[in-house]
């Protein structure tokens, strides 16, 4: 399937994919989109979900909660902080987070499945594994649930298998899953079929990441030309405790890090949007560079297979020369328009590649927003209804199933 035919398909009713073996189709049309909220409205994740959801096949954002001074609000009146051009906003009121009972039982009433949260740690702290208990799926980007024995840390296309440590939690219906650091996404996608294919001794890792990654207030800051430090807080240490994790062995519901050893240095820079990582992977025997970009161009995973609307057939692009940051972070996809086109930025470009012995280097970009953060949880959210860990999607299945037996008889 090329982009264009992908492009159309983010507003496709319709889908085939193979589950157990069989063809199935989900069509919305009968079965209708699964009702989502989105927890925060004005920072550029929250917007950036908001942007990828209103066009999206199979899920529709029916609710927007925001912060104290938002609450009330029109969601057209709200500023827009993203770069490209405001989509069609739907006539929605922000609702408020102050009183959850009320928010859980108005969510209820929306028909609300899926709840993406973009919130601060102090404030997903008070309500996440709340609304977790009323019954819903919450997708976290804090930080505070990332290293819980019970609650998955997924990347989709890296390690879905850490999702059946859903079935040990105790939410009633609801689940609890977690989003990593935006900086980990590129580095998770393009060490795993590294760590696939050779016996790794030890990672390295340098980081540049955007102004964007530490918020809406932070980029303005940058662009108005004040000071900014490099230091990053706590990231360095984020980055390898979730990097071992995600690349961990999930033995019987309980994650086994990753056995080599991963060291961090991450610094902020002066630039709007993109992500970029030197990396150094030592090996415990000799590799060469041929046999490390093969890997790469090779690699593909479950939500490959499935052809979700979000996964890019595929998901490492290899470049062959220097990297640049503002269009490669666009890689994987024939637009920059991620309101209407579904693999925009969901892509991470590698190159840079240098083989010594048994060392490795390389550089990886990737859009952060996106593909580190709203891209990554949507595409998330759309493998767990394939996979039928949403209740719409069993009944998706369970149908289409009955249906292809009884059309054999």
């Amino acid at each position: 399937m090329n982009s264009s035919e992908r492009i159309q398909f983010f507003s496709s009713s319709t889908h085939r994919f193979n589950y157990i073996g069989k063809p199935i189709t989900i069509d919305v049309e009968t079965y209708g989109r699964v009702h989502c909220a989105i927890l925060g409205s004005r920072g550029l994740v929250a917007q950036r979900l908001l942007q990828r959801l209103l066009n999206h096949s199979w899920l529709n954002p029916v609710a927007v909660v925001g912060s104290p001074s938002t609450v009330g609000m029109n969601l057209r009146e709200q500023e827009w902080y993203l770069d490209e051009e405001r989509p069609e906003l739907p006539d929605m009121v922000v609702k408020g987070l102050v009183d959850v009972e009320n928010l859980i039982e108005e969510l209820h009433e929306e028909g609300v499945q899926i709840i993406f949260s973009a919130l601060p740690d102090n404030v997903a702290e008070l309500v996440e594994e709340k609304l977790a208990s009323a019954g819903f799926i919450v997708i976290s980007h804090a930080l505070l649930h990332r290293l819980e024995n019970h609650v998955p840390l997924v990347i989709p296309d890296v390690n879905p298998s850490h999702l059946s440590l859903l079935k040990s939690q105790d939410y009633a219906d609801g689940k609890l899953i977690s989003c990593s650091n935006c900086t980990v996404v590129p580095l998770a996608l393009t060490v795993e079929p590294l760590h696939r294919n050779f016996p790794i001794e030890s990672i390295h890792i340098t980081t540049d990441q955007a102004l964007s990654g530490g918020g809406r207030k932070l980029l303005a800051k940058g662009r108005m030309g004040e000071p900014i430090s490099s230091e990053i807080p706590g990231e360095a240490e984020s980055v390898e405790k979730e990097l071992r994790r995600i690349l961990g062995t999930n033995l019987h519901g309980r994650i086994l890090p990753a056995e080599f050893s991963v060291s961090a240095k991450c610094n902020r820079v002066v630039r709007d949007h993109g992500h970029l990582a030197r990396v150094e992977v030592k090996f415990l025997e000799e590799i060469s560079a041929h046999e490390i970009i093969r890997v790469w161009r090779r690699y593909a995973s479950r939500t490959q297979e499935l052809e979700l609307p979000s996964s890019p057939n595929k998901p490492i692009i290899f470049v062959d020369g220097k990297l640049n940051i503002d269009e490669h972070r666009w890689v994987g996809s024939d637009t920059k328009c991620p309101s209407i086109d579904s693999l925009a930025a969901m892509s991470v470009a590698v190159g840079e590649v240098e083989v010594i012995g048994n060392s490795l280097l390389y550089t990886v970009v990737a859009d952060n927003t996106i593909r580190g953060a709203a891209g990554y949880s949507v595409l998330l959210a759309e493998l767990l209804l394939v996979e039928g860990i949403l209740h719409d999607s069993n009944t998706i299945l369970e149908s289409e199933q009955s249906r292809l037996e009884m059309s054999k008889k």
